[in-house]
């Protein structure tokens, strides 16, 4: 999920509590605070405008890359969450700056005619999502393409086919974190349609086993109603001649 917003601070740490409530609303500001309070933030690289960190959430670990440049701030998390402006994951990361912020390296430093004047509301102001792609595509060096690459190669072949795709380096991070998250959850979804359609044809042999058997004991059954019907015959033909002799019986007594 990605997503830009219009940013009168400066440095990531000078975004508060109160900034960060005001903008996702109350349960989103709790969920990232708890996340923040139960320590699950690790910060892989950070300054005064940028951070990259992962967040351990409830169903697996995602990456976040939180950017403060020219009065807008941008973040992406690798979460499939659609929260809005921004998901309880980055609230964390922005927690978490706050209060560890005072000890971090600057920013790089803004050309002033690329300084974005303050909006009149000191608070942030949600200017809507930001889809650009292109962004984040220099978030690799060099080294991290050559290990994601690799990674992917290996991935790639088992997709569908392994509920576990190959380790990934702990050095990866960022875009490549965000690329890894979701080829696990490709996989995840191919693992669950093969495992329906395996179920599938488990109870498609499961149903024609059974029309088999109840063939079979139908033919048993059509086979022993032929033989009664016989049995049924020959007992018709012993009545009627038991009648004829009755018949001949009370004919001569008279």
């Amino acid at each position: 999920m990605r997503n830009r917003i219009s940013c009168s601070a400066q440095e990531l740490s000078q975004l508060d509590a109160d900034m960060l409530q005001s903008v996702v609303g109350g349960t989103v500001f709790e969920e990232g605070h708890q996340y923040f309070s139960a320590q699950r933030v690790k910060i892989l690289d950070a300054d005064q405008t940028q951070i990259t960190a992962e967040v351990n959430g409830v169903y697996g670990v995602y990456t976040q890359i939180i950017k403060l440049r020219a009065g807008t701030l941008s973040t992406r998390c690798s979460c499939p969450s659609n929260e809005q402006p921004f998901c309880r994951h980055c609230v964390a990361v922005l927690l978490h700056q706050f209060h560890n912020g005072s000890s971090l390296k600057p920013g790089p430093k803004e050309d002033p005619k690329d300084q974005a004047p303050p909006p009149s509301d000191p608070r942030i102001r949600p200017a809507g999502p930001y889809t650009d792609e292109s962004e984040g595509a220099g978030d690799l060096n060099f080294w991290e393409a050559i290990l994601f690459i690799d990674w992917v190669q290996k991935a790639a072949g088992l997709l569908g086919k392994e509920a576990t795709l190959p380790p990934v380096p702990g050095s990866l991070g960022g875009v490549a974190r965000e690329w890894v998250g979701m080829f696990e959850r490709l996989n995840s979804q191919c693992m669950e349609g093969e495992e329906d359609r395996i179920d599938a044809l488990r109870s498609l042999q499961s149903a024609q086993g059974m029309i088999d058997s109840l063939t079979k004991e139908l033919e048993a059954l059509k086979r022993e109603s032929e033989v009664a019907q016989q049995h049924c015959r020959v007992l018709e033909k012993k009545v009627k001649q038991l009648q004829d002799s009755l018949a001949e019986i009370s004919e001569t007594s008279s």
